[in-house]
């Protein structure tokens, strides 16, 4: 797992690939669905009201529905439960020191994923 601080560190990260690109609009923006797209992905990314043009945002009006969009659901329920259950402002200044702490995070709220479905198989019937 990276933690990035914009879209265009994530897109600088990206790896070559194949697969969808899950994305909200805030990812609408030429570079990163060129970039998206050079990588080998299919950008399933929700268009703006101002779109951008290039060969990424053409793609991305070919491949998007709004049926394939709604896969992003599980991931974008995990961060609000995630959310709501440490608060959406992490008090640290260093990016290593918030990196840490939303990875223990990350782990604590899994944990306490885990333990419920271990608690309520055990308790059934």
């Amino acid at each position: 797992m990276k933690i990035t601080t914009s879209e265009n560190e994530l897109i600088e990260l990206l790896p070559e690939g194949s697969g969808n690109f899950y994305a909200d609009g805030a990812y609408d923006s030429k570079k990163v669905l060129n970039t998206v797209v050079e990588k080998g992905y299919r950008p399933i990314v929700k268009k703006t009201k101002n779109p951008p043009g290039g060969f990424g945002s053409k793609k991305r009006d070919r491949v998007f529905s709004e049926e394939e969009y709604g896969h992003r659901n599980p991931h974008e329920g995990f961060w609000g439960a995630f959310t709501t259950w440490f608060g959406s402002r992490i008090p640290c200044f260093l990016k290593k020191t918030t990196v840490t702490r939303i990875l223990l995070g990350v782990m604590c709220y899994g944990l306490k994923i885990l333990l419920r479905v271990k608690y309520c198989l055990n308790n059934r019937g």
